[in-house]
């Protein structure tokens, strides 16, 4: 019987840094995952900003993890083999008392590089910015990271350096002998470790109450999402934000690594894990941008989403262990600013279980990950020798955003692979592009059945019930693809 030193519950990208952390050291690490990948729950959708020093919130452990996760930043990217967007950050105010704002922002962050600027000089940054700005706040340390590219990359990080990532494993109840854990499954399975980390995101709560402890009830906020072609890229070349609400940071426009511009979120509460689009909602995001930047080519969304975020009453991080079994810690409302504390949040974890007996011997053998480019980032060289070395690269199967065969197979044989058409998009950007799968939906579930080993008919868009084929007809054959 193999026992765990760590199981973490929950792949997302808090789960997946906890991992990568501990990797580093001599451990045996377990992650379970519920659905069938990682980064399908809260961490798949929001708008991927690293915040900076400006943004922390003081006195919360929220503020303590995003300081904290800073100074990762750079050995973080190095060791994933991550290019972040380094675009910087503008707050506008549109009034003397949003002003006032712009002046806590610059001495909370104290960073030299940063400005308060008149409406003259913000626009000679951003000249599609409202004329009728008042004021803004430069900050140069904002980043945007994808969020999909920065949870599979810890995970495969953490995989690469021997961490077992289980998919499809919900933990329904623990067992305790005293000298460790007996971690239960709803299909059956069972799992060993000392310790287990809970952080699963919006289902942490139910699952602590599963385990007989008792947490602070989790409330639920939806955002809501444009996403604009590739080709609005350099339509803004900032973060534009508005000065924030007590609830949240505003709707808000931002560039992506991948050249698409988000444009949202709003916020509403709502009931459970409802992620929905609605037409007020989108409307409500509409304006809140147009306040922002009034041309804002609302002609060039090709799509719309939205995700949830789950809140305490308190609005704070909560990182306890379980006063009934004292090798269990919890994580709970790990809300923005979560993608960007994700690496302070896995160092605290690390020393609190450490103070618990873990022991954190780091390991002198640790491989970083080596990403591969996309064909669509290779100059002509490039191309025509990986295409040399396997004609599968020379096969388009997403036009838009030039994916070819060969990383459609990458990805299905990567560690944790893509088993869904959502996360071969989360990887490749397969149904990313402008016309959203038409092309490449009809070629996908044969290529997933010849080389994933995934029928047609149980091929899934995005989880449990989304079946993507009714008919077998409906779908070009591989030969076709070939």
């Amino acid at each position: 019987m193999k026992v765990y030193d760590v199981a973490i519950v929950g792949g997302g990208v808090v789960g997946c840094a906890i991992a990568w952390y501990l990797a580093h050291c001599s451990l045996d690490i377990l992650l379970l995952e519920k659905r069938e990948d990682v980064c399908c729950g809260v961490s798949k959708a929001n708008t991927g900003i690293l915040h900076s020093r400006s943004y922390w919130t003081p006195g919360t452990l929220k503020g303590e993890m995003h300081l904290r996760s800073l100074s990762w930043f750079e050995r973080a990217f190095r060791e994933l083999g991550l290019s972040p967007l380094r675009c910087g950050a503008l707050t506008l105010a549109f009034s003397r008392e949003e002003a006032r704002y712009l002046e806590v922002l610059k001495k909370r962050g104290a960073i030299a590089e940063a400005a308060i600027l008149s409406p003259k000089e913000v626009l000679a940054i951003e000249p599609r910015v409202n004329p009728e700005i008042y004021a803004g706040y430069f900050d140069p340390e904002t980043m945007v990271v994808s969020p999909f590219a920065l949870t599979i990359a810890l995970a495969e990080g953490a995989a690469l350096n021997g961490v077992e990532i289980h998919c499809g494993k919900e933990v329904i109840a623990l067992e305790s002998s005293g000298r460790f854990l007996r971690i239960c499954c709803s299909d059956g399975t069972a799992y060993h470790a000392r310790f287990l980390v809970n952080c699963a995101g919006a289902s942490a709560v139910r699952l602590a109450q599963n385990l007989g402890d008792s947490l602070p009830s989790l409330s639920f906020f939806r955002g809501q999402y444009f996403v604009l072609d590739r080709e609005c890229q350099g339509f803004v070349r900032c973060v534009l934000y508005p000065v924030p609400t007590e609830k949240s940071k505003g709707i808000l426009v931002a560039p992506t690594p991948e050249g698409n511009l988000l444009l949202g979120p709003n916020f509403e509460p709502t009931q459970g894990e409802d992620t929905a689009t609605t037409r007020e909602g989108l409307l409500e995001v509409e304006r809140g941008v147009q306040r922002l930047v009034p041309d804002v080519p609302l002609d060039r969304v090709i799509t719309t989403f939205s995700g949830v975020r789950p809140a305490l009453p308190e609005r704070d991080f909560l990182i306890a262990f379980s006063p009934s079994l004292p090798c269990v810690l919890h994580l709970a409302g790990i809300e923005s600013p979560g993608l960007t504390a994700c690496f302070g949040i896995a160092e605290y974890v690390g020393e609190l279980l450490a103070r618990r007996g873990l022991p954190l011997r780091e390991r002198n053998d640790f491989r970083f990950r080596v990403p591969s480019r996309a064909f669509r980032e290779c100059s002509l060289e490039e191309r025509e020798r990986l295409i040399r070395e396997d004609p599968d690269w020379g096969k388009i199967v997403c036009r838009c955003e030039e994916v070819t065969l060969a990383e459609v197979k990458r990805a299905l044989r990567a560690n944790p692979p893509a088993r869904t058409l959502d996360g071969l998009k989360r990887r490749i950007r397969v149904f990313a592009g402008r016309c959203q799968g038409s092309f490449c939906g009809m070629h996908l579930p044969r290529i997933l059945e010849s080389e994933g080993g995934i029928p047609v008919h149980g091929l899934q868009k995005s989880g449990p019930g989304s079946f993507y084929v009714l008919r077998r007809d409906e779908v070009a054959t591989y030969a076709e693809v070939r």
